[in-house]
């Protein structure tokens, strides 16, 4: 068994059962890290928190600002092959959804992992994985139907030439004819079926794996494609939502003082119904009194 197998079996022995893509997005940060010198002190995975629990994320922890930094770059570098949905590091996240680029300073949580200064947190969208230099995918084949509706508009020429220019791209040149000859896709006779329209939800998830570009031209685009962009966009907002950030026990126990979260049962209710440890807050304040 070779070394850099047991050093990965020991980095990811943590990760619990994420899925199958984010094991092997995990495996490649790491190569590429220590490929470039950097230590990984060892790699966190499925856990209870919201985006934890989708088995798509990772906490890549680190011994030192460089690796934290190596790998932060190298995961946005590769954000659209690894369908990266966000990075946090030192304190800031970049997002390709919300404000896509910008790399945008958090709230201080308190602590040095809380503000992510000792990992990179990485959340990824579902997919498969795609390795580095994979070829590029085959363009799906068209119809004779399509093909013989593209003849019907000029696309591919007249005589010999249409001819050579079908077999060269794999096409029966007589069988196409033959439909040309019969009518088929010519306007106002048997015309190709329009492709079927898809739903704003089908969009959003598009638009999120980056298939539509960013601002200006993406809203260009699902227009020119005669979609409507703002219900779209709606959609995606909803999908991608942040959390809202998570508070301190301390930050917590001085709300508590300062009567922010009420008296006794109501208290406990309203701290329980926000996700908050009442015992712990509780504990924090009878130590302040």
């Amino acid at each position: 068994m070779s070394v850099v197998y047991l050093a990965l079996t020991y980095l990811l022995s943590k990760v619990g059962k994420i899925k199958p893509a984010t094991r092997a997005k995990a495996i490649e940060i790491i190569n590429a890290a220590q490929a470039a010198g950097h230590r990984v002190r060892f790699v966190w995975g499925m856990g209870s928190s919201s985006e934890h629990s989708t088995g798509n994320a990772l906490d890549i922890m680190v011994y030192d600002q460089a690796a934290g930094d190596f790998i932060r770059n190298y995961v946005w570098e590769n954000r659209a092959r690894l369908r990266l949905r966000h990075v946090i590091w030192a304190q800031h996240i970049t997002s390709t959804v919300v404000q896509p680029g910008v790399r945008r300073k958090m709230a201080d949580r308190g602590n040095v992992t809380d503000n992510h200064f000792d990992h990179n947190h990485i959340w990824f969208f579902d997919g498969e994985y795609v390795p580095p230099n994979a070829p590029p995918a085959t363009p799906a084949r068209k119809s004779n139907t399509q093909i013989a509706a593209e003849v019907w508009a000029g696309k591919w020429g007249n005589g010999p030439d249409r001819a050579r220019r079908l077999t060269e791209a794999g096409y029966s040149a007589d069988a196409i004819q033959d439909l040309v000859n019969r009518g088929v896709g010519n306007a106002g006779s048997l015309v190709a079926p329009a492709p079927a329209r898809k739903s704003n939800a089908q969009l959003a998830d598009e638009v999120i794996a980056g298939h539509w570009g960013n601002g200006t031209e993406r809203m260009h685009r699902l227009s020119a494609a005669g979609y409507d962009a703002s219900a779209v966009q709606a959609v995606v907002n909803q999908k991608v939502a942040p959390a809202p950030a998570r508070k301190s026990i301390s930050t917590l126990a001085s709300e508590v003082i300062a009567g922010q979260w009420g008296n006794g049962a109501n208290r406990k209710s309203r701290l329980a119904s926000a996700g908050y440890d009442y015992k712990a807050v509780q504990a924090e304040v009878n130590r302040r009194l």
